[in-house]
């Protein structure tokens, strides 16, 4: 099976470490150009690139993949299988028609559920419980193409965006295979998404992280969770920004004070009333500062008896 690799940044990795050890190794990798990041807008290598040739795979880097020239080279390699993975490009028809098989996907969703650029974030946000893998062929709207299978994954209920994405990534490169194999064993079955049930997943901005303490303490943890490690939750004491890295939810069962206040602060941390419930920090950055935890930063800062967050 002629399979070609398409992928940008940390998320497809562990598909194509999966693939490259296996009897569905790539001929050839595809990945956008190193690009400039940072203030200094300094030149970084992609990491699929870096990967790719530590494997020994070809890897190029076009300009665009819908370029004319390039696909004709790519229908020259006559490849049964494209293999898609966090690549961050809508893809043409004419593009899509070259394999001679299919177009798969690997999703970090349970589709319908998520479809667009952050359903990690989005799932951790919104509270699920569960969220997984789906594997399906690519069509013209967005991630709505039939699903060839799905793994689901228990989300854990202090577990951050950064953490679920990394178990998530590595899911995908077992997925992948398992689909590969459907594949080569002829036993392969499409089934059509529910469109009824379709929801999307925007990127999230550094502007929705701000906390706002008249939520749930849910809600707010949720929040925190979602945005870490970026965009970063964000919130204020005083004039200080700050970035919250880590809470944990508690019952509030007196209605002890307003949302934003503080009820205690010390080493084990800085309880804040919310709309419902507390919220302690347990542990933070000041913005431009240092990561520490709640203590570290309740010694260092003086806590009036009015003392209150955002």
């Amino acid at each position: 099976m002629n399979i070609i690799f398409f992928g940008t940044d940390d998320f497809p990795v562990p598909s194509l470490n999966a693939l490259a050890n296996s009897e569905f190794r790539p001929s050839l990798v595809i990945t956008k150009p190193d690009s400039p990041r940072g203030r200094g807008r300094k030149i970084y290598p992609q990491k699929v690139r870096l990967v790719s040739e530590n494997l020994g795979i070809p890897c190029e880097q076009p300009l665009d993949v819908l370029d004319p020239v390039f696909m004709e080279k790519l229908r020259g390699l006559q490849p049964d299988i494209f293999v898609v993975v966090s690549f961050g490009r809508i893809l043409s028809q004419e593009f899509l028609e070259i394999p001679n098989k299919y177009n798969l996907n690997v999703h970090a969703s349970l589709l319908p559920l998520y479809r667009g650029a952050a359903p990690v974030q989005q799932a951790v946000l919104h509270g699920d419980k569960k969220t997984g893998i789906t594997i399906m062929k690519i069509v013209r709207k967005l991630d709505a193409g039939p699903i060839l299978l799905t793994k689901e994954t228990e989300i854990g209920k202090n577990e951050t965006s950064g953490e679920l994405f990394t178990r998530l990534a590595e899911l995908g490169g077992t997925s992948i295979l398992e689909a590969l194999n459907i594949i080569k064993e002829g036993k392969e079955s499409f089934k059509s998404q529910d469109e009824s049930k379709a929801t999307y997943a925007p990127k999230l901005v550094k502007e929705d992280g701000h906390i706002d303490w008249k939520k749930s303490a849910q809600e707010i943890h949720n929040l925190v969770r979602a945005f870490t490690p970026k965009p970063a939750p964000r919130t204020r004491f005083g004039p200080r920004k700050l970035i919250i890295l880590e809470g944990r939810v508690e019952e509030d069962n007196f209605g002890l004070d307003e949302p934003g206040r503080v009820l205690t602060a010390g080493e084990e941390g800085i309880r804040v009333c919310t709309g419902d419930g507390i919220y302690r920090i347990r542990g933070l950055k000041p913005e431009n500062g240092r990561k520490m935890t709640a203590g570290e930063f309740v010694r260092g800062h003086r806590f009036p008896i009015d003392a209150r967050f955002g």
